[in-house]
């Protein structure tokens, strides 16, 4: 396996606290959901973490049409996370990603789309069996991006 690439960020005072980059690019006040108990007077890191995913798993489909030759005209992300509170008081996540796809293609190819994406996306893999994940592809009219 050849290293790619490699991120550190930096956490101080947890979710109420501060998050940035080790070479200072990126610099973020967290706040705790209001449904959470906080004032939720800014971004949370539930909010970063399915930002984040959604823009990694659309990349994948970006890369799965191009290497395919997929007509895939635009696409955008919608990503819906929720989260849940288990008896033993243990956090858990749900994620669902409304993929929209512009192009000339069928149902059945968008999903299909979708299928190997996941296979390719990291966040998938590093979520396995954490997470629950839910895939919709909807197609849409072309979009630009």
């Amino acid at each position: 396996m050849d290293l790619v690439y490699k991120a550190q960020m930096l956490t101080q005072g947890g979710r109420s606290g501060t998050i940035q980059s080790d070479d200072g690019s990126f610099k973020l006040k967290l706040a705790v959901p209001a449904a959470m108990g906080g004032k939720g007077d800014g971004p949370n890191p539930e909010q970063l973490f399915a930002g984040a995913f959604a823009a990694c798993f659309e990349q994948s489909i970006r890369h799965i049409a191009k290497k395919g030759h997929t007509p895939l005209r635009g696409c955008y992300v919608e990503a819906d996370l929720s989260m849940f509170i288990t008896f033993e008081d243990a956090y858990r996540m749900a994620l669902t990603l409304t993929v929209h796809v512009a192009g000339s293609l069928d149902q059945e190819t968008a999903d299909n789309l979708l299928e190997r994406a996941k296979g390719i996306c990291p966040y998938v893999d590093a979520t396995k069996n954490n997470v629950s994940l839910t895939l919709k592809a909807v197609l849409d009219t072309p979009v630009t991006a």
